[in-house]
């Protein structure tokens, strides 16, 4: 099982970066107001989203709502409702971590289009060990 590096995660203001091995590594930027992009794996634009901590079933957990046009291929889930997981599964996801909206995601656009394995050279994490 792989430790929780960024406990205080989910917090407003830092730009986040999640590996799993099924959407490979995914870089969020965080606002303290709720809101959120997602620079996605072989997507072309940011994805606006919703994020909130809520209570579900007894367990602390993230939740996320991305647009109702949105598809999460893995889930094959399509967007517009709040999905939720563990607090401390997403914790664990989480590799490293930028101060503020890095990579001006905010804007709606995304630096450029990037593989599911690769993971922008900004970010300080074990490569070794977090890859594809």
């Amino acid at each position: 099982m792989r430790n929780t590096v960024f406990p205080e995660y989910p917090q407003g203001g830092w730009t986040y970066l999640s590996f799993s091995p099924a959407h490979g590594f995914q870089v969020n930027y965080l606002s303290a107001d709720g809101r959120a992009w997602l620079w996605y794996p072989g997507n072309t634009h940011g994805v606006p989203e919703e994020w909130k901590l809520d209570r579900v079933a007894g367990q602390s957990s993230v939740c996320w709502r991305h647009p109702s046009n949105s598809f999460n291929p893995v889930t094959k889930q399509t967007g517009g409702t709040f999905a939720c997981e563990p607090l401390s599964l997403a914790q664990r996801a989480v590799v490293a971590r930028l101060p503020g909206d890095h990579y001006a995601l905010s804007n709606g656009q995304i630096p450029y289009q990037r593989q599911k394995c690769t993971a922008p050279s900004e970010f300080e994490f074990d490569r070794q060990r977090f890859r594809c």
